[in-house]
């Protein structure tokens, strides 16, 4: 009894990354890898993460050289962020800046690396244990691919029956009015379906053929490292040919078949109940856009309402309708990405709502999706894309690998506009940086796996609105997870009739530490918690 007295008593929280709990079975709980696809996730846009060789532009060794920040391969040390998955945004052959139009599906572009700097990079991630997952462009290819060549030449002879047949061609006198289309070929009698762009024209994904080519595609990528995919324009399947939700049941059951743990997250950002309806195909899971920056997200309404209790209860009503149409559904939240402007802007800079942001979304049930540089504040523009996608803020005294070439619509990457206060350098170094927070969370979700793995049982509400959490259990064990958005310290009743808890296992606290280093701690007296403004308790 004495030592689960002291036990008790020792617990810390969280003060220079590492997440401090108390004793479960007399033992200290420490962070473990994972070996399954629920993982933390790092989106980066190639082009402007690091460059390795000096042409003003990031590429794939570049991110190699910049693995040990995202991870060295040590769950439980280190000045690493902690991320276990790394989603590429395109890095195939490709005309654009972007590569989201595909001229080769199976070379590397040529400013971004070869081949074999990818499976290198596979390799090293592996090493680290990363997965890497790279997008897979498959609603549109771009005009200078060869299999639309080839089907402009095949029409302006005449036939449509040959890689015609690749696209979602129609007739000039008889076409869909509800899509957009551009001429194919010279003829003027054939158009082909392109809502993104002219020079993106859309794939027929019901054609046979075209199936054998995106299964030889996928194995591909899987022989040279890959994990899985993440699918762009999910959105767009749907077509006067193809239903969109039988071809992803269709890529899912190829994928599967060449790597058994294969991982795949689509783009689906039309609603929320289209977005549900998309887990019946059995994908791996689907970004939870309802739940992001996205418009008025319900992420910026529970920082700005401060109202946990109603934040928790549709997170879990969330869960409970995409697991109904696919039990092993894996939630994909995130806060910001490549297509909208960034969380660091949304909320002002203001490093205490980007904390509690984080706070929330990070530790919903499923995976979470880092933006490159959101872990740091990157505030990036609101002009266009190219200003989202803003160079990585790596130091503000060495150039060594920083991009210089800049985005299309960014004039100068140090405008003040672009910046975060601090750097790369100078966050690592503080304990009290946004990056050191997202450090501690992902240490947290590693100690407690049911974080992210477990089913919400129950919503734990107090007479404070800004005080709620839940419970939660996974493979035997049960937690209960309090969260505070007040900007003050509360002092609630938290029930044990739902979990009999027996103590504080561990704490995250937005707020900094003082000059002595002490982070404003929790305290439990029976069922009487008293919780700092700005925290996250978790009781076992």
């Amino acid at each position: 009894m004495l030592k689960k007295l002291i036990c008790l008593a020792l617990t810390l929280c969280v003060l220079t990354g590492a997440v401090m709990t108390g004793c479960s079975n007399e033992q200290e709980a420490q962070p473990v890898a994972s070996t399954d696809n629920y993982r933390n996730f790092y989106e980066i846009f190639v082009y402007s993460f690091y460059d390795s060789d000096g042409d003003g532009i990031g590429d794939l060794n570049g991110v190699t050289e910049k693995l040990d920040y995202l991870n060295d391969g040590d769950p439980a040390g280190g000045d690493d962020l902690g991320i276990d998955g790394i989603w590429l945004m395109p890095i195939m052959a490709s005309g654009s800046y972007h590569h989201y139009d595909v001229d080769d599906y199976y070379k590397v572009a040529d400013d971004y690396g070869t081949n074999d700097d990818f499976k290198k990079l596979c390799e090293e991630a592996h090493k680290r244990g990363i997965k890497v997952i790279i997008d897979l462009v498959l609603n549109h290819t771009s005009t200078q691919n060869e299999w639309y060549k080839k089907a402009v030449e095949e029409i302006d002879e005449g036939n449509t029956d040959g890689y015609a047949q690749y696209y979602q061609i129609a007739d000039a006198d008889n076409f869909d009015s509800n899509a957009a289309y551009s001429q194919m070929g010279g003829s003027g009698g054939v158009l082909v379906e392109s809502n993104f762009s002219s020079e993106m024209p859309e794939l027929n994904l019901s054609n046979e053929d075209v199936r054998a080519e995106i299964k030889k595609i996928m194995e591909f990528w899987i022989d040279l490292g890959c994990d899985g995919f993440r699918l762009d324009a999910v959105k767009y399947f749907d077509s006067a040919t193809t239903d969109g939700n039988e071809f992803l049941e269709w890529l899912m059951t190829t994928a599967k078949g060449i790597k058994d743990d294969v991982y795949i997250v689509g783009e689906e950002w039309s609603g929320s109940s289209e977005i549900s309806m998309r887990y019946d195909s059995g994908v791996s899971s689907l970004f939870n856009f309802p739940y992001s920056n996205k418009g008025n997200g319900n992420i910026l309404t529970a920082v700005s309402g401060r109202d946990a209790a109603a934040f928790w209860r549709g997170i879990q009503g969330w869960n409970e309708i995409i697991k109904g149409h696919n039990e092993d559904a894996i939630d994909a939240a995130f806060l910001s990405n490549h297509d909208m402007p960034r969380s660091a802007l949304a909320f002002s800079g203001d490093k205490t709502k980007e904390k509690t942001a984080a706070m929330l979304y990070m530790t919903m049930p499923g995976n979470s999706f880092i933006y490159y540089g959101e872990e740091v504040g990157l505030k990036g523009g609101s002009q266009n894309d190219g200003t989202f996608r803003s160079r990585m803020p790596w130091s503000y005294t060495d150039e060594t690998g920083m991009v210089t070439e800049t985005t299309p619509g960014v004039p100068d990457f140090e405008s003040e506009e672009y910046k975060p206060e601090q750097s790369v350098e100078e966050q690592v170094a503080d304990k009290n940086s946004l990056f050191n927070f997202y450090k501690q969370i992902i240490d947290l979700k590693n100690t407690y796996p049911a974080i992210a793995r477990g089913t919400i049982s129950e919503i734990v509400e107090t007479d404070i609105r800004s005080v709620a959490g839940y419970v939660t259990e996974y493979d035997g064990e049960k937690l209960m997870v309090i969260y505070s958005l007040s900007d003050d310290e509360q002092t609630v009743d938290i029930s044990k009739d739902s979990l009999d808890y027996s103590g504080i296992a561990a704490q995250l606290c937005v707020q900094d530490s003082d000059a002595d280093g002490n982070v404003p701690q929790a305290s439990l007296n029976g069922t009487t918690l008293t919780i700092p403004a700005g925290s996250l308790v978790v009781l076992k």
